[in-house]
């Protein structure tokens, strides 16, 4: 189990990945507390839509963290191809859910930079992966779909934190909406959420400072 501060989701419900960094960063830089407004600048937030993880990504990178990122998604390729690649590579329902709520223009740019500079590990990241890297004391976030966690139908882009797991359960840090810190989930339930639709999108982004030599 990882000692990880809890920050919740703004009352908006529109900041779970911007809670989920505040959450890392305090572990790596505990003098440094980041608002939300920061945070925003850092993730390149636009107003009333999804953030994706790309530009806090290439923040990371350029302040001289460690990041591995697991994952079976071709930045370069959706560079290249936008809307065309993410229905082909995320199929109808995410595909389009996810081009409604992101602005595609500002996301091309950065996912063709970090294409170019990131430490990507292009497969479908497991259990073992999740064990390994909480052992190694990397800070793991995962997109999960949010509705399927909840119980509820249809999909929902979701970022939460990993403090734990046993055999049987996974504990995390949700951010909210309602935010639940620690919280306990049994495997075969993050499962579902985290192989929405397909195990192939199954994502785990490992983040730690480098130690000083």
């Amino acid at each position: 189990m990882r000692n990880i501060p809890f920050f919740p989701n703004t009352g908006d419900g529109t900041h779970c990945w911007q809670a989920a960094l505040k959450m890392v960063l305090a572990v790596f830089e505990p003098d440094r507390e980041y608002s939300y407004d920061e945070l925003d600048r850092i993730s390149e937030k636009s107003p009333g839509k999804w953030t994706w993880p790309t530009a806090a990504m290439l923040w990371f990178l350029k302040r001289g963290y460690e990041l591995q990122l697991i994952e079976d998604f071709d930045y370069g390729a959706f560079a290249e191809q936008g809307e065309d690649y993410l229905l082909e590579r995320c199929g109808k329902e995410v595909g389009q859910a996810q081009i409604a709520n992101t602005d595609l223009a500002k996301e091309l740019g950065f996912a063709r930079e970090f294409s170019t500079i990131a430490p990507l590990d292009v497969r479908i990241p497991g259990f073992e992966d999740l064990k390994a890297m909480l052992e190694q004391g990397y800070g793991l976030i995962c997109n999960i779909n949010g509705a399927m966690l909840s119980g509820q139908k249809g999909y929902a882009g979701h970022f939460v934190v990993i403090t734990g797991m046993t055999q049987h359960d996974i504990t995390l840090h949700d951010p909210g909406l309602p935010p639940q810190p620690h919280l306990q989930v049994p495997r075969h339930v993050f499962d579902r959420a985290w192989s929405y639709p397909t195990p192939r999108d199954r994502n785990l982004l490992a983040i730690r400072k480098k130690c000083s030599a």
